[in-house]
């Protein structure tokens, strides 16, 4: 023959020869893979559909040899869907039972379901079932089989959900899992390749089949067929690689893991890998361990156990984080968590999550000024972001792979490969090459390696899995005092100063109340500081708090976390343990550090037993030692005894009540309104300064100036320049405007201006003025000039009969501003400094006493209370004897 025409019209006369015109077209189109198109010119397809028919077997083998090569063209797959091709398929594996036709017609399905509008039809012919039916026959050859599988793993790929589930009433997935046990390799490929299809489509987006369905489906359903199974595939896990994607993808599951559980598999797992690492097996093994029935086997498998310590010691950060993941389940495997912290787990958790802090950490400024920015800009990247979209059963993958078989199923020229089709063997022109065109879909072939991590934390930082982690950890019983030490909490508090994330801070605050609320902690707590390092980090804000909303948050969790400390601190075991130390005495700079840092502590915890907390003050002198402190500006606890002091104006609920004012409306517009004057005089400042002012002005408003200036019995009267001594041009410039026209605007931002104002009204005998600005000078005081008014009270204040409180004012805005906290404690050694420091700690104690006495007011168990605070003032005596 010639031509593809005439072969076709051969065929299609069916006069004879027809084997022969079967066999031209088939070679033809092996070795020109373009002469396909003519084929479909010339109606071949049709034409070969018909020949489906024939009873004869070899043209029948031929036909579908043919068909199957043409079926790779999607223009031929959906001519041969609107032929009804698939009836065809259908009607022959039903009626013909030779192993060779059996062996082309699964090739040609297995083809066609690369186009969707043929899975329905298979389905309506029930092809998945006859198929199956084929495959059980024992009598079946290996090819078929090979055949078979296929065709089942592609109409699993491309079905929808009802399909699948049509596929495992028909025990699809169980009929292909028998032939695990087989010898031949092809066919155990071909299975292998089956379950990965099976295990990962359910979880797609277009298929929602019931996972466990399937997982069971592989394994079985009694004990002893999951038990065999499972032993098969570990059998098979040293010669094919493959059979690790398959176990992760059942340990997936959190329904079947019990029954996974009993066939030992985790035990298998961590055999193979003391010989080396498997990312596969190693996401199946964290899989299984959120299981508690594979958790308990794994606590007693010490190659386990040092295993997972491994992995959190892995520098490479996925498997360390999907370990971390794992560790969060492990919150009641008491036994499970012990052996894992025998293995220094915590230790290693909390250097994991420092390295994290200082890679991650960011710049506290002022939120207001600028944004934030962050130290390290090379941080390692996120590695528990999901794709949208993705199911909770399925890995996180890109969009363009796929979990298809690792191999391209292609048609072999060896007609011992189950990918030869052969036709009869009686035919004796068939050339042995006649299937050498590739005539089976190819599938995609899985290119990269991804590490599923949990849905349920994968919005969490490493830094914040391992708080997750450490949260579950201290629940476990006699657990939370290993958590007991400095570099635990300082590594919290770098967490909570340096990473922004408001809700894992709430669960180191609860890590940092276990750690606090075990009594057996307390002694280690006490000695190392915490609370002490709690105040330090957390409540001394290093920003205003009214402009800082960074240091607001640390403050309110600082004062949380001192809050639930004080339960502890005010038992009656610690009590007396704090007693024990201030009793001792001082043989050793030891035992006065201590007692200092008792000093400095009480008062931050002991908040609501106000007994307690007066006999700590008198009874043992911790009020006599903050006194101390605080009259040594070079003390190196000069700042934790301020706070201390601070600590205790909030428990005895003593503030400061900014005095309110109206500001001038105005605002700076009368600031300079000056009603003109004629100059009659001019006056001579101490700077030089010269200043013109009118002598009827300053006599109407001024008796001093009136003497000076109208009685005739003073020189300046009539002269025409006058020196004034003792006062600034800036200070009489600003009286000069108060005098014109009294506004809160005019008053001086100067505080020193200001209280040189009020000595000067006092001299000049402005008493009008002088009432009114003398209270407002206490509306001008700020942290930074604070220290200027308690001296200038002390010193020249009283003598002018001003506000007889202000210098307990000033203390009292020192001690419940919001400034930053240095601020204060500078303003407080400013005051200790300059000799005035007696004066600090006697008005501080006179402010104290009464809220003491508060505290206790109608507690007629108080008597020794009393007795104590009787003798508050003497302790001032004994500390100005010392």
């Amino acid at each position: 023959m010639d031509s593809i025409k005439s072969a076709l019209d051969s065929v299609a006369a069916d006069k004879g020869r027809i084997n022969g015109s079967l066999h031209y077209i088939r070679s033809t189109i092996a070795k020109q893979p373009n002469m396909k198109d003519e084929l479909r010119n010339h109606g071949g397809i049709k034409i070969l559909v018909k020949c489906l028919n024939q009873v004869n077997p070899k043209v029948l083998s031929l036909t579908l040899s043919i068909l199957g090569d043409c079926s790779m063209n999607e223009g031929c797959r959906i001519e041969l869907l609107g032929y009804d091709v698939i009836k065809n398929l259908c009607f022959i594996m039903k009626n013909i039972n030779v192993d060779t036709i059996n062996n082309r017609t699964c090739r040609i399905i297995a083809n066609l379901t690369a186009s969707q509008n043929c899975i329905p039809v298979m389905y309506r012919h029930n092809i998945p079932s006859i198929i199956v039916k084929v495959l059980s026959n024992t009598k079946c050859e290996t090819a078929t089989r090979y055949s078979a599988i296929r065709a089942l793993r592609k109409i699993w790929e491309n079905s929808s959900c009802n399909g699948c589930k049509e596929m495992l009433n028909c025990r699809a997935v169980r009929v292909v899992s028998e032939f695990l046990t087989t010898k031949n390799k092809d066919i155990l490929l071909a299975v292998l390749q089956a379950l990965i299809s099976f295990l990962s489509n359910p979880a797609s987006s277009k298929n929602c089949a019931d996972h466990s369905s399937v997982i069971l489906g592989i394994i079985g359903s009694t004990a002893s067929e999951q038990m065999n199974t499972i032993n098969t595939l570990v059998y098979l896990l040293p010669d094919h690689e493959i059979v690790s994607k398959i176990i992760y993808l059942m340990c997936r599951n959190n329904t079947v893991r019990p029954e996974l559980a009993n066939t030992c598999l985790i035990n298998h797992i961590i055999e193979f890998l003391k010989k080396g690492y498997d990312h596969y097996l190693i996401q199946a093994m964290c899989h299984l361990l959120k299981c508690p029935h594979n958790r308990l086997r794994f606590s007693r498998l010490e190659h386990g156990i040092n295993i997972f310590i491994d992995l959190l010691c892995n520098k490479d950060p996925v498997p360390k984080k999907l370990a971390l993941h794992t560790l969060i389940y492990f919150q009641y495997s008491n036994i499970l968590l012990k052996a894992l912290i025998k293995k220094n787990l915590i230790p290693l958790l909390i250097k994991d999550l420092s390295l994290y802090v200082k890679s991650n950490k960011v710049l506290h400024v002022r939120e207001d000024e600028s944004k934030v920015q962050s130290f390290n800009t090379n941080s390692s990247p996120s590695i528990c972001t999901s794709p949208a979209r993705t199911s909770s059963m399925s890995p996180i993958t890109s969009n363009k792979t796929t979990y298809s078989p690792l191999k391209d199923d292609n048609i072999t020229t060896n007609t011992n490969s189950p990918d030869y089709s052969p036709v009869c063997e009686s035919f004796d022109t068939e050339s042995v090459n006649a299937d050498e065109s590739k005539s089976d879909i190819s599938d995609i072939i899985e290119e990269e390696i991804f590490v599923e991590l949990p849905n349920t934390y994968v919005s969490l930082t490493r830094g914040g899995i391992i708080i997750e982690a450490l949260t579950n950890i201290i629940y476990a019983q006699n657990i939370s005092e290993l958590l007991a030490s400095k570099d635990v909490w300082e590594t919290m508090f770098d967490y909570i100063d340096y990473i922004k994330d408001e809700d894992i801070n709430t669960n180191v605050v609860k890590i940092l109340d276990k750690i606090t609320c075990e009594v057996q902690n307390f002694k280690g707590i006490l000695i190392d500081g915490f609370i002490l390092s709690v105040h330090q980090r957390m409540c001394r804000p290093i920003h205003d708090l009214d402009k800082c909303k960074t240091c607001v948050l640390k403050n309110v969790i600082g004062i949380k976390i001192i809050t639930n400390a004080s339960n502890t601190f005010q038992s009656k075991f610690a009590e007396d343990m704090m007693i024990s130390k201030m009793i001792e005495p001082d043989t050793s700079d030891t035992n006065q550090k201590l007692k200092t840092l008792i000093s400095v502590t009480a008062p931050l915890v002991i908040q609501t037993r106000p007994k307690q907390l007066i006999e700590m003050l008198c009874r043992y002198k911790v009020y006599t030692n903050l006194c101390n402190i605080i009259l040594d500006d070079q003390n190196p606890s000069f700042g934790d005894a301020v706070g201390a002091i601070m600590s205790l104006f909030k428990t005895l609920k003593i503030i400061y009540k900014k005095p309110h004012y109206e500001r001038c409306r105005s605002n700076q517009k009368c600031r300079n309104r000056v009603f003109p004057k004629k100059t009659t005089v001019t006056l001579v400042m101490d700077d030089g300064t010269l200043i013109n002012a009118n002598k009827s002005f300053l006599s109407l408003k001024s008796p001093m100036f009136e003497a000076m200036f109208r009685c005739g019995g003073f020189k300046e009267a009539y002269e025409n320049t006058i020196r004034l001594n003792d006062i600034t041009s800036e200070c009489f410039n600003c009286l000069l405007r108060l005098l014109d026209d009294y506004c809160e605007c005019k008053l001086p931002t100067n505080i020193n201006v200001f209280l040189e104002l009020i000595i000067i009204t006092d001299k000049y005998m402005l008493n009008e003025l002088f009432d009114r600005i003398y209270p407002a000078f206490m509306k001008y005081m700020s942290v930074e000039n604070c220290s200027i008014i308690y001296e200038w009270v002390k010193k020249t204040g009283f003598r002018l009969q001003i506000n007889p409180s202000a210098d307990f004012e000033v203390i009292k805005y020192l001690l419940h501003s919001n400034s930053k906290f240095s601020d204060r404690v500078k303003a407080i050694q400013d005051i200790t400094r300059n000799d005035y420091g007696q004066h600090f700690i006697d008005d501080l104690s006179i402010i104290l006493k009464p809220g003491l006495e508060c505290s206790i007011y109608g507690d007629h168990n108080a008597t020794s209370s009393l007795f104590y605070l009787s003798h508050f003032p003497n302790a001032l005596e004994t500390l100005k004897m010392t």
